[in-house]
């Protein structure tokens, strides 16, 4: 093989490796990737789930569910990440999202699409809404 054909051979495996994550420009379709931390599983609920940019503090327990990534394939705002976060938030059974990160970028078909990352947590002790919270909100 010459290297002309060795170059393009690494070249598509570097973009179908790249296809394979959320925050690929490659993605096609809006994506969500989980990355699992808990053996423990949880009944799915309806409830809304508490986002927050920050960790939730000492005085709160919780478990480490999931380390969710969210990429979005068109143009849109943290808003339409922070719901998908709570989506599966939801459907693992947790009840917060921690440590959210958002942002935009080249993705599947514009130049600046929603993405973000967080932790999904179960909280252990106590009701969430009547712990101190740091500033966040509500989906």
């Amino acid at each position: 093989m010459t290297n002309r054909y060795v170059s393009k051979a690494a070249i598509s495996l570097l973009f179908g490796l790249a296809g394979c994550t959320a925050h690929s420009p490659m993605i096609v379709k809006s994506t969500t990737d989980t990355e699992q931390h808990s053996a423990k599983k949880y009944a799915p609920h309806a409830n809304k789930v508490f986002i927050t940019e920050s960790d939730l503090g000492p005085a709160v327990k919780y478990e480490l569910l999931e380390r969710i990534e969210i990429g979005k394939v068109w143009y849109g705002s943290g808003d339409d990440v922070k719901e998908s976060l709570a989506e599966r938030a939801r459907q693992i059974g947790a009840d917060a999202v921690i440590q959210v990160a958002t942002w935009h970028q080249p993705s599947g078909f514009s130049w600046a699409a929603p993405h973000g990352s967080g932790k999904a947590v179960k909280i252990l002790e106590g009701d969430l809404k009547n712990l101190p919270l740091p500033p966040g909100a509500w989906y």
